[in-house]
């Protein structure tokens, strides 16, 4: 049946994510993640600080720190699904997040191949749902939602903890030692 198979296939996403296999899981995406995975791509390349002001922290913490190492990531050749994966393994605390995740009864029914499921978190619906999309033999999913939920949690972690951005961002980069040209980091790529 569908069903148990999705929920299999979903096990072994989140096995994929405890063993770091990035690029598996990025050949695994589908849906609006792969869309917002492309975003993500272009805010990189090209967004100044006004436009990264105005997406979520999750999004602004991976541009700002990949664009601020010494040497900015090279993500010329990164297709939608890796950017969606680097962005929803930013901040490494909230991997944990992930593990807390599982799949839940079945919301809707877009046809045999597409299906969408309440994702519980620690055994409880908050409202995310998980879209599954059968590709060939397998399952692809769309964890938008996920990662619009993995932000919420960095905003008020950043909040609580810090109060704003910034803070969070010299805090940070303290705390890990690292060579950072601020800067650079809020410039967009040049040639982007």
């Amino acid at each position: 049946m569908s069903r148990e198979a999705v929920h299999a296939a979903f096990a072994s996403l989140k096995a994929d994510f405890r063993d770091e296999r990035f690029p598996v899981i990025a050949g695994r995406l589908a849906g609006e993640a792969l869309v917002w995975g492309g975003q993500l791509l272009t805010l990189f390349a090209a967004a100044d600080r006004d436009a990264l002001d105005a997406v979520d922290a999750l999004t602004r913490f991976w541009v700002v720190r990949y664009r601020g190492m010494p040497e900015p990531a090279d993500l010329s050749g990164a297709g939608a699904g890796a950017a969606f994966v680097l962005g929803f393994t930013a901040f490494p605390y909230l991997d944990v997040m992930m593990e807390a995740w599982e799949l839940g009864e079945l919301a809707e029914e877009h046809g045999p191949d597409r299906l969408s499921f309440h994702c519980l978190f620690d055994g409880e619906d908050q409202g995310a749902r998980v879209t599954a999309e059968r590709a060939g033999g397998s399952w692809r999913f769309d964890l938008m939602e996920l990662y619009r939920d993995k932000a919420k949690a960095l905003e008020t972690f950043i909040q609580m903890e810090f109060g704003d951005f910034d803070s969070f961002l010299d805090h940070y980069l303290a705390e890990h030692d690292l060579s950072f040209d601020m800067e650079q980091a809020w410039r967009p790529l040049s040639g982007a």
